[in-house]
């Protein structure tokens, strides 16, 4: 890989940022428990633990010259480089983050993991709360949810997937999402397309896509909801409504409320269905 490959044009933002970026490679680099012979060697002939910029060059497949220059901040790389990079210098899911920050000022394009950080003190979280809520990743997977959002389908199955379900599900558009095409369908249709084009590199976005093309030569309604769905750009739910045949209280339009992504791996959101009135005064 030459630095023609890998990038053109500096670390975006300061001269600061830059001086952080190299501090964090550096940092990294020196961190490694290389061992003899790949020891590295400071400037003031002192030998050290971790990897030289020859040894980093080396396991990249660069010349060591194009390694300093990205080291120094003066290329910029492209992410499939900088996970290279993370890898060798095994930085942590944290400093991956970073790197990319410093050097792109974006996310990071691909995760090293998707595994919740911290099962129970999510799921304590939503089991604290009387509104409905479940908590789901970059992919719409609904990995934890409380009893209230369980109550919701006392009789079936509760969705794993939140696009899957509403989008797939014909029976969920004529039984519970109420208004189903421009309430559910559309808006959730463009948030699919704006996931997609964020992160073009996940392979379940990708997949979940094909299933939906799929599913529009069966379903005429979805086909054409999907061409609709071109027309316009929607991003973010928090506080629209939905209307949603709640078994208790019949029709209900819930507000959306959703958080920011708890983490930069698999983004995953606690999402809260919150009713019109507080649920102590619901019928």
């Amino acid at each position: 890989m030459t630095a023609a490959r890998q990038g053109s044009g500096q670390v975006s933002g300061t001269s600061e940022q830059r001086e952080r970026f190299q501090a964090l490679l550096v940092r990294c680099r020196l961190a490694v428990e290389a061992g003899p012979p790949a020891a590295a060697i400071t400037t003031r002939g002192r030998r050290r633990t971790g990897l030289s910029q020859e040894r980093v060059a080396s396991l990249l497949g660069v010349s060591v010259r194009s390694y300093g220059d990205f080291e120094r901040g003066l290329t910029r790389a492209e992410p499939e480089f900088m996970d290279r990079v993370a890898e060798i210098l095994k930085m942590s899911e944290h400093e991956r983050h970073a790197m990319f920050l410093l050097s792109t000022g974006q996310e990071p394009p691909q995760p090293f993991t998707s595994t919740l950080a911290s099962v129970p003190a999510y799921q304590l979280a939503l089991d604290s709360s009387v509104l409905p809520g479940y908590l789901s990743n970059r992919c719409w997977d609904i990995e934890l949810t409380n009893q209230p959002f369980r109550d919701i389908w006392p009789d079936e199955e509760v969705p794993t997937n939140v696009l899957r379900y509403i989008l797939m599900n014909p029976g969920a558009r004529d039984t519970v999402l109420l208004e189903w095409e421009h309430g559910w369908a559309l808006p959730f249709l463009r948030q699919q397309r704006a996931a997609l084009q964020a992160a073009r590199w996940e392979t379940g976005l990708v997949e979940l896509q094909r299933e939906l093309e799929e599913a529009a030569n069966e379903d005429r309604a979805l086909r054409r909801l999907m061409q609709r769905s071109l027309d316009d750009e929607y991003i973010h739910p928090n506080g629209d409504t939905r209307i949603l045949r709640h078994p208790e209280w019949g029709p209900t339009r819930f507000t959306l409320l959703m958080t920011r992504p708890l983490d930069a791996a698999s983004a995953h959101r606690f999402v809260w269905l919150v009713p019109p009135r507080p649920v102590d005064q619901m019928p």
